[in-house]
């Protein structure tokens, strides 16, 4: 049986994880929306990316709080385990879109550089 303190740190933790995902993805992916918007100038494109980065967050977020839900260490809440197989192949997509991000920056910085020329 675990004690109050690993249950209230535990409980603690899985809220954080899930204000932390509500802070970024209402405050923080707006204005990061608003500014691709503005250097892509592709309204569907900052719209595409921004979806994106939600899921990332959301992913990010539910694995973080499954790992605490399961730090409690009681019986039944090992059933949320089921869904970690899913969070994973979720997460595998991670380096696709950091290397999608990353052939769209050198896609724009060579927009700008031939601009420029």
């Amino acid at each position: 049986m675990p004690t109050v303190e690993v249950i209230a740190m535990n409980l603690l933790g899985a809220a954080s994880y899930a204000a932390g995902a509500y802070v970024a993805v209402q405050y923080v992916l707006p204005k990061v929306k608003a500014i691709a918007a503005e250097v892509l100038h592709y309204p569907k494109t900052a719209d595409a990316l921004v979806f994106l980065l939600s899921v990332l967050v959301y992913i990010a977020a539910a694995q973080g709080i499954i790992t605490k839900v399961l730090g409690l260490g009681f019986t039944g809440v090992n059933y949320i385990s089921i869904v970690t197989p899913a969070i994973e192949v979720v997460n595998g997509l991670v380096p696709v879109v950091r290397t999608l991000l990353i052939g769209l920056g050198i896609v724009l910085l060579a927009e700008r550089v031939r601009l420029k020329a």
